[in-house]
């Protein structure tokens, strides 16, 4: 079986092979995905929120601090969306790499 290793740390299913395992744990990764699902989708939410607050400030107070405050909050709501890409990008890779490692189910 292929080592698939997490820094120093070995993966959890690491010592287990293809026969060892039961459905419970291919729903356990199928839960783990959709887990991830809902937390990329949360910083897409909460980007889109903080840039229209965003975009708010900027347009309602076209002077003063408001403005800056407004223009600070688009680049956070940008942080956001970046984030939760580069996140969701990352822990779904390990997700198909530990499929693949397991011989079970391609993942879509």
């Amino acid at each position: 079986m292929k080592c698939l290793r997490q820094g120093n740390k070995p993966m959890a299913y690491e010592k287990f092979s293809k026969k060892e395992l039961i459905l419970r744990d291919e729903l356990a990764i199928e839960r783990t995905r959709l887990a991830e699902e809902r937390t990329y989708l949360a910083y897409i939410r909460t980007g889109m929120t903080v840039a229209m607050g965003g975009i708010f400030f900027v347009g309602y107070f076209k002077e003063g601090i408001f403005s800056y405050v407004g223009y600070f909050a688009l680049l956070v709501g940008a942080v956001f969306f970046a984030y939760g890409f580069y996140k969701h990008k990352k822990t779904m890779g390990l997700l198909k790499r530990i499929v693949g490692s397991l011989h079970l189910p391609k993942m879509k």
